[in-house]
């Protein structure tokens, strides 16, 4: 029975905590202390979670293959999977998640024969122990579970990796730091500075928040993305500025099915005060996705749409330990904007 994309998703949640378990028993018992192996904090590993997906396609399409040509497939599989994530989180989070230096044929720490022969021996155990009584189990599963199932994990998921990353891409000397503020001040305070766009100060957004608090943050925060990126900046700091652009107490006033509606609202007063490229508008117009069913057509879309959702939902969690860079930032532009309050 071909897979349904409810259980791709809920069988990517569940593999993805199974092998956080495998992975800390084993580094627990072999360091002897609690290890959490993974770049997030949450207990799952997406490396596992997307291998096992890939395993559950290749077992399909090998089932009639013999054992040789399946090692190979399960080999180029596990150890390129390996491979990539070692990298990525090398050279996009300047983190080593696991070093091989030491054993023989290696490399670059990442990878090893060792190990490889090891993850052959584990493609194996999972077809054939663990595959079977999973796929029984998966059919037996009602969809209102595997759907509440994997959309919380997801969603955490989401906010953890968002969290992680923000933290690696925030993460600058002095220097570095003042020279991003000013870049991002010069580009946002045009806007900033317009009357009509300082009113959002006096509109409650999330919590303890105003609406001009929560643009700035979601501007500054897409803007260090960008940055990392290379993409268009500018477009990113005024779409993400005006994405919320309305007045109106979204939580007991404003129309009806808000979520769905307001990035119009927030499009049309936008065109009064300037004029919106193209990106902009797709920025604006697209900050809700998936709600708003199109997806995003640019990159610099995608990402004001993920900050966005990464700080709304922040807002709404209770961490002790907020952002010091993300808070910084809206203290540093509301002073430089002359909105900083007295006393």
């Amino acid at each position: 029975m071909k897979p349904d994309i409810l259980s791709i998703i809920f069988s990517f949640s569940f593999f993805s905590i199974l092998g956080w378990m495998l992975e800390v028993s084993y580094r627990s018992v072999r360091d002897r202390r609690f290890v959490n192996p993974g770049l997030l904090k949450g207990p799952y590993l997406i490396l596992y979670g997307t291998g096992a997906l890939i395993l559950m396609g290749t077992v399909s399409l090998l089932r009639e293959s013999n054992l040789a040509t399946k090692a190979l497939a399960y080999f180029v599989i596990t150890t390129g999977l390996e491979l990539s994530s070692g990298l990525i989180a090398q050279y996009f989070f300047q983190t080593r998640l696991w070093d091989y230096s030491d054993q023989r044929f290696n490399y670059k720490g990442h990878i090893c024969l060792k190990f490889s022969v090891y993850w052959i021996l584990l493609a194996f155990a999972f077809e054939y122990l663990i595959l079977p009584p999973y796929q029984d189990i998966l059919n037996r599963l009602s969809s209102a579970f595997k759907g509440l199932f994997a959309g919380m994990t997801v969603s955490i998921m989401l906010v953890d990796f968002l969290t992680v990353s923000i933290r690696s891409f925030l993460s600058m000397t002095p220097e570095e730091k003042t020279l991003t503020e000013t870049q991002f001040i010069n580009k946002a305070r045009p806007l900033l500075e317009d009357p009509m766009v300082k009113k959002l100060s006096q509109c409650k957004h999330h919590r303890d928040k105003t609406r001009l608090d929560h643009v700035k943050e979601v501007a500054y925060l897409s803007f260090l993305w960008g940055k990392r990126f290379s993409l268009d900046c500018e477009a990113i700091i005024r779409g993400a500025l005006l994405h919320d652009f309305f007045y109106y107490d979204w939580l007991h006033e404003g129309p009806r099915l808000h979520a769905f509606r307001h990035h119009n609202i927030a499009l049309k007063n936008a065109r009064k005060i300037t004029h919106l490229s193209k990106k902009e508008e797709d920025i604006i117009k697209k900050h809700m996705w998936p709600l708003t069913i199109i997806p995003p057509r640019y990159m610099e879309s995608l990402i004001v749409s993920l900050v966005d959702t990464f700080c709304s939902a922040r807002d709404y969690v209770s961490v002790k330990r907020q952002g010091k860079t993300a808070k910084a930032a809206i203290i540093y532009v509301r002073s430089e904007s002359g909105d900083k309050k007295s006393g």
